[in-house]
């Protein structure tokens, strides 16, 4: 078993008591060892036993794939010369017919799933099979207990944990954030009976870490590129390698930048809007001038997720684009900055993001750029609860603002000529984004007191002046997103007509 010589706060306040046999509920902030938390107690608990129980003994349910993942590759590293058996049940695998073949062909001491797959296993044609693979469960682990009731797995996780064998397990339950509900589900899923609570946090302290230097950029939609760019390109030259000098920045878009140590995860607010930053940043005019560059996101398959994950894992410099699939749980070491895109769904997933920085005690710093009618979001009762938050600039004439200015003025040039590039080449990738802008931001409108009609022109405005979309017409849009999305007869939109062929079929088939 892998050693360690020092316990973290909450192992040291919850592997005890996990030990004793307790149920417990915990609150920890990100990046504080809790995966050793609950692994080790649940190892020991099956190890412990005289006989080797049948089927599974631990199992350890997670919102995301790449989360599931990287538990399994630490209970691993904590067992490399066990006989254990670890196997990962996720979506997004290109044979899941296959992983379910593998899954039922022996019994695994340690399964770690997302609550879909293991659900679509407990409902399908060999349901039977697979629930009784956990006739020997022991310990039961929700990690991420707050987004697994939030990310819309509640169902699923409601149908797994109601499907489980009635045996007497050890629940060890691990949240961010503490609500009633999480409480009460909490209750519920240790079939009524009573847990051990224990926070790490002290009364006064905040989920997000007090060394995260955390400041706001107000700037309108169609400079967020640019600004992030400056951004990125300042970070490189206040983290070089120690035998790189660069005491005046002296880079511009174009030329190949310092060596550096500049580790940046950069949120959109969905998967279209980091495929269309990716299409922009990855032109050869602007990524010579930055450190490589990843994405990850729901719209990527399982193996090119888990791909970028470890190349950036492992880089010493990287730029990661991603959505909200990132932004709890994985521990990507080394990160000297987050930059957040535009607003984010809530305060929580703010500070869920801002945790990917920080880790381990280690210093970070988090920027979010916000258009001006995003304001209101850093100014929220939610925020101002959670977190501290100041003015990136605090004065318009400073040295630091002169410098940012010159930065995202040069950088706005090569956008421009990157976006013609990209709405002649690739206005698939254009119209995917706007579409995904109605969609979220549909979701935000409240906040941002737009009405429908509003929520269209200003969707209408980011395809032209933030995407480069030169059509008269907005990208096209379908009758079903745009009933989806409660839209429909709302003026400026550009619906797409039917198919000619499925006009003409439905047709024919009125006449018969």
């Amino acid at each position: 078993m892998k050693r360690f010589r020092f316990l973290t706060e909450v192992q040291a306040a919850t592997i005890e008591p996990a030990l004793n046999g307790k149920d417990i509920l915990v609150q920890a902030k990100t990046g504080t060892g809790k995966t050793i938390g609950f692994l080790l107690p649940a190892i020991e608990k099956a190890l412990r036993s005289p006989v080797r129980p049948k089927g599974t003994p631990i199992l350890v349910l997670s919102p995301t794939r790449e989360l599931a993942q990287q538990i399994s590759t630490e209970a691993q590293t904590l067992l490399p010369q066990s006989d254990l058996r670890i196997i990962t049940v996720t979506g997004g695998t290109r044979n899941p017919s296959t992983d379910l073949q593998k899954f039922l062909e022996r019994d695994h001491d340690i399964v770690v799933a997302t609550p879909g797959r293991l659900h679509d296993y407990f409902t399908g044609p060999r349901k039977t099979e697979a629930y009784e693979k956990f006739h020997g469960l022991q310990t039961l682990v929700l990690d991420e207990v707050d987004r697994l009731l939030d990310g819309g797995f509640a169902r699923e996780l409601d149908g797994v944990i109601s499907m489980l064998p009635k045996t007497k397990r050890q629940n060890l339950f691990f949240s961010a954030t503490i609500s009633n509900n999480i409480k009460q589900v909490a209750k519920k899923y240790n079939d009524g009976s009573e847990y051990t609570f224990i926070s790490t946090l002290k009364e006064d302290e905040m989920n997000v870490h007090q060394h995260v230097h955390q400041s706001y950029i107000i700037t309108p939609f169609e400079k967020h590129i640019p600004t992030l760019l400056a951004l990125l390109h300042l970070d490189s030259i206040k983290h070089p390698l120690p035998h790189v000098t660069t005491s005046t920045p002296s880079l511009s878009p174009g030329t190949t930048g310092p060596e550096t140590l500049s580790k940046v995860m950069v949120f959109f607010p969905t998967a279209r809007h980091v495929s269309f930053a990716m299409e922009v940043l990855s032109s050869e005019s602007i990524k010579k001038s930055l450190p490589p560059l990843l994405e990850i996101h729901s719209r990527k398959s399982q193996s090119a997720r888990t791909k970028a994950a470890e190349a950036f894992k492992n880089a010493k410099s990287a730029i990661l684009l991603s959505s909200d699939v990132a932004a709890r749980g994985i521990d990507f070491p080394g990160v000297t900055l987050v930059i957040q895109v535009g607003i984010p769904s809530s305060a929580e997933q703010y500070v869920h993001r801002l945790g990917r920085t920080a880790r381990a005690g280690a210093k970070g710093q988090g920027i979010i750029i916000l258009d001006p009618q995003e304001q209101p979001f850093h100014t929220t009762r939610e925020m101002q609860k959670t977190t501290t938050i100041s003015p990136y600039i605090s004065s318009p004439s400073s040295h630091e603002a002169k410098e940012l200015e010159t930065y995202i003025q040069t950088y706005a040039q090569h956008v421009q000529n990157t976006l013609e590039t990209v709405s002649a080449n690739n206005p698939t990738v254009i119209g995917s984004a706007y579409v995904s802008f109605l969609g979220y931001y549909k979701g935000q409108a409240r906040m941002m007191k737009w009405s429908s009609e509003r929520l269209v022109e200003e969707a209408n405005r980011y395809a032209k002046q933030v995407m480069g979309w030169t059509d008269a017409l907005p990208p096209a849009i379908s009758p079903k997103a745009v009933g989806m999305m409660g839209l429909k007869g709302v003026r400026g939109l550009n619906i797409m007509k039917p198919p000619r062929f499925e006009h003409e079929q439905s047709r024919g088939n009125r006449r018969q």
